[in-house]
This record gives C-alpha cells, structure tokens and sequence, in this order.
C-alpha cells in the first residue's frame, strides 16, 4: 500500500463503531421523514433562505421569529441534525431496506437474472466471456441474516449471451446467481448503502444499473484483485482503484447521488467523487459474482449483512 492510501485510510472508522452511527442514522431519518409535514421547520428554511434578500427592518423581525422557531421541538430537532459526523447525513429519508432476516430473499424486494429493455434479455442467463452459469437463485442463501451468493465450482450447461450472435447454449465450469430489484424499486438520486464483505478472486459487485447498458454505478467491485469503484454513462465515465482494504472484512460501502455530484465512501471516508455526466435517471440495486474468462476461476462467496437506501426530502 502506497503513503497516499496509508494516510486516507488511516482515518477510517472502524465498521462497527461507524455502524452503531449508522444506526443512529437510520432512526434520525425516520423522525425526518415526519419533519416534511411540519409547518414550523417549513416556515424555518423559508425565512432562513429569504433573509439574504429583504430589508434590514424585515430581517430584524425576521431574526425574531427565527428565534421563536428555534424553541419549537420539530425546528430544535431538525437544527440538532444537521452535522455530518455519520459521513453521509442529509436531510433523508429511508426507502428502501433489506436486513435479510428471512430465510430466503424477499420476492416482494428481490429476483434473480438480468433485467434489460430487450425482453428476452430479461431472464437468468450469462455472457460469452464469462465462466460461470448464472442459476437462477439457486447460488443465493439467507443465513444467519446474511444474504450469500456462493460461486460454485460445478459443471452446467445453460445460455450465453453474445451482443453480435445472441444466444448460444455452452459448457459452463462453475456457477453463480444475480440478484436485482428491477421490478420491485428503483430510484433516482439518494444515498445507497450496504455491508459487504466476499471472498474468492472473483468479481464481486454491488451495483445500479437500468435496463440498457448505461448508466452503470459500482458503489462495490472487487475484480479479483483489488477494489474498483466508479461509473460510466453515455459511453463516459470515471472511477478509481482503493488499495489497503480487505475485501474479506466487512465496510460499509455508500454512494451519495446528488443531482450535481457522485460521491462514493467507504465507512465515515470520502475515497471519490465525479460531478461530471451524473446520471439522470432511475437506477435498480444489483448484487452478484462472475468470472471473466481471463481468470483461472475459483471458488467465492459474496456476503451482504444489509443494503439501505434513503432519498433526499
């Protein structure tokens, strides 16, 4: 590891400390979803925004009932909750969870395969690179409340997809699943989170994606090697290489999508941002595992304790 990633993740909290943040997080943002209905802290960001732009008489009296505001329980609770310290807090407010208490993935949250426009592209299947056989949810497990997606060294036959030649049945040596909430929730902007840890040197990956191509957001992607995070849209994109993180310990992995900016965080750390070509759309959640035919190919296990999603009020 290099001295630059030596002194970024020098500053990163340790998951379970910033975990119990993120708890607090997740109860604040319920108490400020209320707060969208309250007339007192509506009334509060209106004076405060306008202030700038009125006389000096207007803003005296306005200062006042600035002041009486403040004593007002909703205004004192929305002001108390504006620090950052979680990392990334915003006025949000939770819309989507999975803590995968069941004992298999919520089919009112959850299936399996690709989701693209082309309908026949909307099913289990893999592409012509690649050397495991996506099945169908048989690969998937909720155990112990973690979400497993298992790669698994086993012999298949099952379809592959080529963009020029389209389908073909082939010979697979192992297989693995896909897991996508297309049907179910989609979003456009928020903050996006979930507690991952894998293993194997395989891809792994939490992505948004939609039903082209592009846009496509990796909040998490271990390509076997090393952590990738990063985007592309409108065949343009950015993305950054982490060095010092083991991909087999958990961190919780966040993006918060602004309609200006991109900004990706492992735990309490900023490790990137891009604030060109940001999506404009509604994206899906995506979890899964491949092996690209450039790999030897091994065994691997992808691991999900939580995903959370939360929009901006």
């Amino acid at each position: 590891m290099n001295l630059f990633w030596q002194k970024i993740l020098g500053r990163l909290m340790p998951t379970a400390q910033y975990e119990k943040q993120e708890v607090d997080f997740l109860t604040i943002s319920e108490k400020i979803k209320s707060l969208r209905y309250s007339q007192a802290v509506d009334e509060y960001k209106k004076l405060l925004l306008s202030s700038k732009f009125v006389s000096a008489e207007t803003r005296k009296q306005q200062k006042n009932r600035l002041l009486e505001l403040k004593r007002h329980p909703d205004v004192a609770f929305f002001l108390k909750n504006q620090s950052k310290r979680n990392g990334p807090v915003r006025d949000a407010y939770l819309t989507f969870s999975d803590d995968f208490y069941q004992q298999k993935p919520d089919e009112t949250r959850w299936n399996f395969g690709f989701y693209f426009k082309n309908e026949k592209l909307i099913r289990n299947y893999s592409f012509h690179n690649e050397k495991q056989a996506n099945n169908a949810g048989n690969n998937t497990s909720v155990n112990a409340g973690v979400l497993q997606i298992q790669t698994r060294r086993e012999a298949m036959k099952s379809l592959a997809w080529h963009p020029v030649n389209g389908f073909a049945e082939k010979q697979f040596a192992y297989t693995s699943d896909v897991l996508q909430s297309a049907k179910n929730f989609r979003q456009e902007g928020g903050i996006f989170k979930a507690k991952i840890r894998c293993s194997g040197n395989i891809h792994h990956a939490f992505w948004l994606g939609t039903e082209k191509k592009e846009p496509h957001i990796n909040i998490f992607h271990f390509n076997g090697a090393e952590i990738q995070l990063g985007f592309m849209n409108r065949q343009q994109g950015d993305g950054i290489i982490i060095k010092g993180i083991n991909p087999a310990k958990y961190y919780i992995y966040s993006l918060e999508w602004t309609k200006d900016e991109l900004i990706w965080y492992i735990n309490n750390l900023i490790v990137f941002r891009a604030k060109n070509n940001v999506p404009k759309e509604q994206m899906f959640l995506v979890f899964n595992s491949f092996i690209s035919d450039k790999m030897t190919g091994e065994e691997g296990l992808l691991e999900v304790d939580w995903v959370r999603v939360y929009q901006w009020i």
